[in-house]
């Protein structure tokens, strides 16, 4: 009985010190060295950050340590990459990068003798947007929504279970109850609406908060609609929609009319109107490459797309696509630098800026001025001229 105890005990100290010295995983030719790189804009400054990992199974990315990393940068296209520096440090500052130029930035990293694979090319582009002034700090782990024109702001806790809409020029504010949960989607046409997205009996469904009659009201669906993805009018006549039993299309159902109307609008990644409530901007997988993603101008009353906005680059994506009132510019987040990162896009000489990182918070006040959310433990809603 005690050879049997002794031979579990040394089993069992075989078994923790197996764990207690686990080692943190090195890059080698079975498992290779993956590298990322991450453009940050701060202070004038472009600072890439060289990130390497290992793949470790179902446990995924294990961030490594490296010895030295090579920089790669091209002007004008991810196909003509040429090595710039070797350094032996996570970080360097690119120099002498001319703003009215796009370039493009690719790491390798090595440990000991062995190199990683060439990273997939980043965005750099050395021009950011700077804000012109800070609106106000609004309450953290809130978010913040301000309408055109600033004449009024809501705000929502993250959990959804307080709203407040403020109107800046006086102060005044109400807190917003509803018989279920709301969740913001867009101003109503001259800001005198705030449209929502709730749920009644287990199914998406719309209302509409008049600000000056201070009430709330239900956006009539069609009975046999089971909303999906869906993107509600201005004017609260119209709702564009993808239907869980309908699958395949965009519907179109307009109040005034009663007209229930599939389109030839194939299902989107997402969709808003724009502010007349005539077309929508569409974002959706690139029409030539599932491996991009494109922004694109629907007309609903042709039923056809007019006009291609945007398109990404390889292997890149979007979120919130947002077209200016005077439908010259084009706000989105992207990874296109590595990170989140909020873009201007100028569909006139189609340029393109960096403005903030990691924020979803963003809106068009007018034709020339938009706001975004700087988040972090003192949020600040900076407003910006372009």
């Amino acid at each position: 009985m005690q050879k049997i105890s002794t031979l579990f005990a040394l089993i069992f100290f075989g078994l923790f010190l197996t764990m207690g010295c686990k080692k943190t995983p090195e890059p080698s030719p079975e498992d290779p060295l993956l590298m990322n790189a991450v453009a940050s804009y701060d202070n004038d400054k472009v600072i890439i950050n060289s990130i390497g990992s290992v793949f470790m199974g179902t446990a995924g990315p294990q961030p490594v340590d490296f010895d030295k990393t090579e920089i790669w940068v091209s002007e004008g296209s991810p196909s003509d990459l040429k090595l710039l520096e070797t350094i032996h440090e996570k970080q360097t500052e690119l120099t002498d990068l001319r703003p009215d130029k796009m370039y493009y930035v690719a790491v390798k990293g090595s440990k000991g003798d062995y190199w990683s694979a060439l990273s997939a090319p980043i965005l750099v582009i050395a021009n950011p947007l700077k804000a012109v002034k800070t609106l106000w700090q609004p309450t953290k782990g809130s978010n913040t929504y301000l309408s055109p024109a600033s004449t009024y702001s809501l705000g929502q806790s993250q959990d959804a279970q307080t709203i407040t809409l403020t109107h800046l020029a006086s102060g005044k504010a109400q807190k917003l109850t509803y018989k279920s949960t709301l969740l913001f989607k867009t101003w109503g046409t001259n800001s005198e609406q705030v449209i929502f997205e709730t749920s009644a009996n287990q199914r998406r469904a719309y209302v509409i908060y008049d600000v000056v009659k201070e009430t709330f009201s239900e956006f009539a669906l069609p009975s046999t609609a089971h909303v999906w993805l869906a993107a509600l009018s201005p004017d609260g006549k119209k709702i564009a929609y993808t239907d869980y039993n309908r699958t395949g299309n965009v519907w179109v159902y307009d109040t005034d009319t009663k007209t229930d109307k599939k389109t030839a609008l194939p299902q989107p990644y997402d969709m808003e109107w724009t502010n007349d409530s005539r077309a929508l901007l569409v974002h959706r997988y690139g029409a030539t490459s599932q491996e991009s993603q494109e922004v694109v101008l629907y007309d609903v009353q042709k039923d056809a797309v007019t006009k291609a906005l945007f398109t990404t680059p390889y292997k890149n994506s979007l979120q919130s696509p947002k077209l200016s009132p005077s439908g010259n510019q084009l706000l989105f987040s992207s990874t296109l630098s590595g990170q989140p990162h909020l873009w201007l896009y100028d569909l006139r000489t189609e340029k393109l800026r960096p403005v903030l990182k990691s924020t979803f918070q963003f809106g068009w006040l007018s034709a020339s001025e938009f706001y975004a959310v700087e988040e972090g433990a003192a949020p600040k809603v900076l407003l910006y001229q372009n």
